[in-house]
């Protein structure tokens, strides 16, 4: 009988553990007037095709999407915004939205991101404000409509409103999805419900349900409406959640609770995969109702101690969407929202299950081959649990703290205390019996155990003298052998902690120091090498494949055996306190700092607070364990947190990010649209300068969700950000990229096209338009010139020959008018003298002497004018010389020619232009200026040659004189040697001419030694 007892109290026990066990944890955020919610008190929420929650309020509608809040508001009556009262918000196959107000009834268009009046036309005649509630879209996409005290059947093809029935108190659900065939809804009243026909325009059809005015507990005031079935609804009332067979007329009133036996039920939803419905209530939170047992098995409600409690306990409205993310309206809060698939963690070890005023410390988590659990606490002692980790079957060690917990081959289990002490525990006689201390070695004081450690058979410790051996003896002795090879060979004996790695290799670290590579050979530590210096503290470690993981203060590192090298992983550097791994290879890290996913192959990272379910955000050191389910413990400063990571969603929720906003130019381009739905920019080169916002859409933690954005086209570069942000790309280039926001979680993505156009100057069709008249402008402007050229050249052919011929005449001239007279007199002088005589007398071979003389000289000067040899063989000077002497020997004018400055040989052919310029400026001077002295100067300087020509003649007037052949001459070979030509001159002041060369044309080349 007693067995009978106890397996009944078992099983009811169990029951009981199971049915709490299956509670769900709720943690809510808060969204509220601080954060741009229009108004505390909401009347309807709508979840759209792109993400966005919309949530209807009595002062106006707004749009979340889990970061930023906008809001859509009246203001001054204007149109075509809807009524600041929103009564409810159904959306159509192309993403639009119905909205419903007390107002009016309006569209938001979701490409143009505006609103606009509905126009009943034809079928109602409204006044300018009336209430307006849609409630449903059939197949024929016709909407269905509660407008000022009617329902009516709305056809947008024929903008025609029909009438179907006047049962109706404002509120109307609806019993089949969206486009399907409507043939009953539900309407609500005053007091109860009609159950209406969808072709019942006569009103002779309906049936009425809790409108009884002769018993006041039947009459309900209806809030809401779940559809269980074709005959079965759930409604919330203001007497409690009602079940009611619509065909049987037959209904259940359910309105008691944990807290209260008078329930009034405001809004009721079904939770997703679960038998349970989700119910609001007017005083008492929210509540959770079991389907099978007909019973509230969960409240929650606000806690003014706990930020992730309900904001208040008057529930407005419920509403989960397609991700199960759940919101609740607090009426006079705002919205409350969880996710009813976050990752919850579950607790254990509550303050509850240890001692009064003591804390539930977690230091140390074994789980034995018997299934129990067994939790060391800092200063509570030791809890003992049974498999299902509800309360503690034994408590033992109160008020000490539990250092370590070994379990052995035997299955007895090594207990160590923070005091020093230790016990064994025997499994057979389930007693704890104290163990005797002693060491090899006399050392001084207290030893401090850090670490013992199971290495195959035996243990090994980790003491503040180095490394020992550990034996238990039968007489209940721990005795330590210390090793004295290690721990000579070390800098310092200080042991922290010993870590087995492959082939009988070991990793010892010392205190903050060093981390050394040993060989276990035979209980004995041989010394191999020193492989890193550590100053840091090691906490845990996890041996995955080839790498050991290390929590430690300074982070997490990776050992590789294979190559005996450490390594720092992408993780924060945070104070890590323990390590573990799953099933498949991934790491779960618990820091100071929260709890941490690590995915070994991507290296992405995830991190978990206590809005997550954590019991603290802070982990002690070892104090975590891989249980025999699966599952891993982790213990804090709060007690145990158990997780589950074979649960496929443990680790990311979907969500797609949106771009919210486009500027150009840093200002708003008209042209755009809704940013949402815009998937593609077409803008002028001036247009350069886009920034775009996004959000991540991520009700659950949209601040860590971790995005990533590449311009494809522009720098290719792929950028991470965490949480909803803006982008800003200034003066990019003409051309065509590509946007893309990558969700690293859902790898979800979203792609801008942005088309830049080119400049007209860079588009092709100017380029060869360009290009075209280039070429024939080149083309033109090179036949003009050579057309120019060829003038040109038949002009200076024209000059010359005029040159040349002017030039003969005047040589012709010279030699009939000088030699030819002298000549022609000689000879008229020896016709008409006495030959013999003059023979005779000498006086003919005087006279023929002194004329052929007289006609040799002058034919050598004009020989010399015309190609002075001494120019050829002696250079400028010495031929100016030559030239200046003869004329100076005429004695009609006095040539002064200074050549001090000049210092360089030029090449003949400037040579001989200069001779010439000179010679004729001479010849200009003595034939037309009456002039005395000539002043003549060469001088080179700063690599160009300078003539100063000066003569103190009459002078003429430069603008007037006629060119004569003397002139045109010296421009000819000025020209020649494109030369400078500068004449100073006027009536009765003489003449000044500046002559200038460029050095650098005419030099001689340097000829070496």
């Amino acid at each position: 009988m007693i067995r009978r007892l106890y397996c009944i109290f078992c099983f009811i026990f169990l029951h009981l553990s199971v049915s709490a066990q299956r509670e769900p944890t709720l943690l809510f955020k808060h969204l509220t007037l601080e954060d741009g919610l229009s108004d505390p008190t909401i009347r309807t929420l709508h979840t759209d095709k792109d993400g966005f929650l919309w949530i209807g309020t009595e002062n106006g509608l707004n749009r979340f999407d889990g970061k930023t809040c906008i809001t859509y508001k009246r203001k001054n009556n204007a149109d075509p915004f809807p009524g600041n009262y929103i009564t409810n918000i159904i959306e159509e196959k192309n993403g639009d939205l119905i909205i419903g107000s007390q107002r009016n009834l309006v569209k938001y268009d979701r490409i143009k991101d505006n609103f606009k009046h509905y126009n009943f036309a034809k079928g109602i005649k409204l006044n300018e404000n009336y209430y307006a509630f849609p409630f449903y879209i059939d197949k024929q996409q016709d909407l269905w409509v509660y407008l000022a005290g009617n329902v009516y059947k709305y056809s947008n093809k024929r903008n025609t409103t029909q009438y179907v029935t006047t049962y109706s108190n404002g509120y109307l659900f609806s019993p089949v999805p969206f486009y399907n065939k409507l043939d009953w809804f539900v309407s609500r009243g005053v007091k109860g419900i009609y159950i209406n026909k969808a072709d019942d325009v006569k009103g002779q059809q309906h049936r009425e349900f809790f409108m009884n005015s002769t018993n006041e507990n039947l009459n309900s005031h209806i809030e809401d409406v779940y559809f269980a079935s074709d005959s079965l609804l759930w409604l919330a009332s203001d007497k409690g959640l009602i079940k009611l067979n619509i065909k049987t007329k037959q209904h259940e009133r359910f309105n008691s609770c944990k807290t209260s036996s008078n329930l009034s039920v405001t809004t009721i939803a079904k939770y997703p995969n679960k038998p349970w419905l989700i119910v609001g209530t007017r005083r008492n939170g929210l509540l959770l109702f079991d389907l099978g047992t007909k019973k509230f098995f969960a409240e929650y409600n606000h806690q003014s101690d706990n930020s992730f409690s309900l904001s208040g306990n008057y529930i407005r409205k419920i509403y989960i969407d397609q991700k199960q993310n759940l919101f609740v309206g607090i009426n006079g809060y705002g919205l409350d929202y969880t996710n009813l698939n976050k990752v919850i963690f579950s607790r254990y070890l509550n303050k509850d299950d240890v001692s009064l005023n003591s804390e539930n410390d977690v230091s140390v988590i074994l789980q034995p081959k018997n299934g129990q659990y067994w939790c060391g606490t800092k200063n509570a002692g030791l809890l003992i649990y049974r498999s299902d980790l509800t309360k503690p079957i034994k408590h033992e060690f109160l008020n000490h703290g539990i250092a370590q917990l070994i379990e052995l081959d035997n299955g007895n289990i090594l207990t160590g205390l923070y005091n020093g002490f230790f016990f064994i525990y025997d499994i057979q006689k389930q007693k704890f019996n104290p163990l005797k201390i002693k060491f090899s070695e006399k050392l001084n004081g207290k030893v401090q155990i850090n670490q013992i450690s199971k290495i195959g058979p035996d243990l090994f410790a980790a003491t503040e003298y180095g490394v020992a051996k550990v034996i238990i003896s039968p007489e209940n002795e721990l005795y330590f052998e210390m090793d004295r090879g290690i721990n000579r060979a070390v800098l310092w004996p200080n042991i922290q902690r010993i870590i087995p790695t492959k082939n009988n290799q070991v990793i010892i670290q010392t205190y903050y120091t060093s981390i050394y590579l040993a060989q276990l050979t035979a209980g004995k530590f041989i010394f191999i090498k020193e492989i890193t210096r550590s100053p840091y503290g090691i906490n845990g470690n996890i041996t995955v494949d080839k790498s050991i993981y290390l929590a430690t203060t300074a982070g997490l590192l990776k050992f590789n055996s294979a190559t005996n090298t450490i390594e720092k992983l992408a993780l924060a550097d945070l104070n890590c306190r323990s390590v573990l791994a799953d099933q498949y290879k991934n790491l779960w890290v618990a820091t100071s700092n929260g709890l941490y996913f690590y995915n070994t192959k991507s290296n992405n990272q995830t991190r978990y607070s206590i809005s997550d379910g954590l019991q603290s955000m802070v982990f002690n050191p070892n104090a975590a364990a891989s249980l025999k389910n699966g599952l891993l413990a982790f213990g804090g400063i709060n007690g145990i947190n158990v997780i589950d990571p074979n649960k496929p969603k443990v680790y990311t929720s979907h969500s797609k990010p949106q771009i919210t906003d486009i500027l150009i130019n840093d200002q708003i381009h008209q042209g755009i649209g809704n940013p949402i739905t815009t998937k593609s920019l077409k803008l002028h080169h001036d247009e350069n300068t886009i920034t775009i916002a996004f959000s991540t859409m991520d009700f659950i933690n949209p601040t860590h969700r971790k995005i990533v954005y590449q311009m494809i086209g522009y720098d290719n570069k792929k950028v991470s950000v965490f949480g909803s942000n803006s982008i800003r790309f200034p003066n990019m280039p003409p051309g065509n990229f590509k946007l893309v926001l990558t969700d690293v979680y859902s790898n979800k993505k979203n792609i801008l096209t942005i088309v830049i156009s080119a400049p007209f100057w860079q588009k092709n069709w100017f380029i060869t338009l360009f290009i075209v008249s280039l070429t024939i402008i080149s083309l033109l402007t090179l036949f003009i010139y050579l057309r120019w050229v060829k003038h040109h050249q038949v002009l200076q052919l024209r000059q010359m020959i005029n040159f040349q011929k002017t030039d003969r005449e005047r040589i012709a001239n010279y030699l009939h008018d000088e030699l030819g007279l002298k000549l022609s007199s000689l000879k008229h002088y020896l016709l008409a003298g006495d030959i013999n005589k003059m023979i005779d007398g000498g006086e003919l071979r005087k006279l023929s002497t002194e004329y052929i003389d007289s006609s040799i000289s002058m034919l050598r000067t004009t020989l010399i004018n015309l190609s002075p040899k001494t120019l050829d063989e002696n250079g400028l000077v010495t031929a100016m010389e030559d030239l200046i002497d003869s004329i100076n020997k005429l004695g009609i004018i006095k040539i002064h020619f200074d050549y001090s400055g000049f210092t360089v040989a030029l090449k003949s052919t400037p040579e001989y232009a200069i001779y010439r310029i000179c010679q004729e400026l001479i010849y200009n001077t003595i034939k037309h200026a009456e002039a005395k002295n000539i002043h003549i100067v060469i001088i080179n300087r700063h690599e160009k040659l300078i003539l100063l020509y000066e003569d103190d003649g009459k002078g003429y007037d430069f603008q007037t004189a006629k060119r004569g052949y003397g002139l045109f001459n010296i421009e000819a070979h000025i020209h020649a040697i494109k030369a400078e030509l500068n004449t100073d001159t006027a009536i009765g002041r003489g003449v000044a001419v500046t002559i200038t060369l460029n050095l650098k044309r005419i030099l001689k080349q340097k000829i070496n030694d």
